[in-house]
């Protein structure tokens, strides 16, 4: 995959202060491209969210896999934190009841065969805002 020039345009998030509806603010968090110039490949943010999620689960970053796929914990790590929270994949990905956003939304790449921790632009740019547009949420898994 090439990398995006760091002429790309950068996407800022919303103002959490404007009225806006949890699905333009998922547009504009995978439209983002604020890491680009960071990454090995083209930014794919990955995230499942819902005004009625009552569960968030926030992981680190995605992996090659679930960037490949865009579909989070679809990955070794995901069937045993399935296993761990006694659900069948059915009902980890009811977005309706649980919300999926990682602290870096893109793929960070690899270093010597090793996942990179995830960017630091992610979580203080998209977290507040996401969390705001998820009222409902009563439990956060870290």
């Amino acid at each position: 995959m090439s990398r995006r020039s760091s002429s790309s345009s950068s996407t800022t998030p919303a103002d959490p202060s404007q009225p806006e509806g949890l699905g333009g603010l998922v547009e504009k968090v995978q439209a983002c491209t604020v890491c680009a110039p960071s990454l090995p490949h083209s930014p794919r943010p990955v995230l499942r969210v819902s005004p009625t999620a009552r569960l968030l689960i926030v992981g680190q970053a995605p992996g090659r896999r679930v960037h490949e796929t865009g579909i989070p914990w679809n990955d070794p790590s995901g069937d045993l934190l399935r296993q761990w929270l006694g659900m069948t994949r059915e009902q980890f990905y009811d977005v309706s009841r649980i919300a999926i956003v990682p602290t870096g939304l893109c793929y960070p790449g690899t270093v010597k065969g090793s996942d990179l921790p995830p960017r630091p632009e992610c979580a203080p740019l998209w977290h507040p805002p996401l969390r705001a547009a998820m009222p409902d949420i009563g439990l956060i898994l870290l």
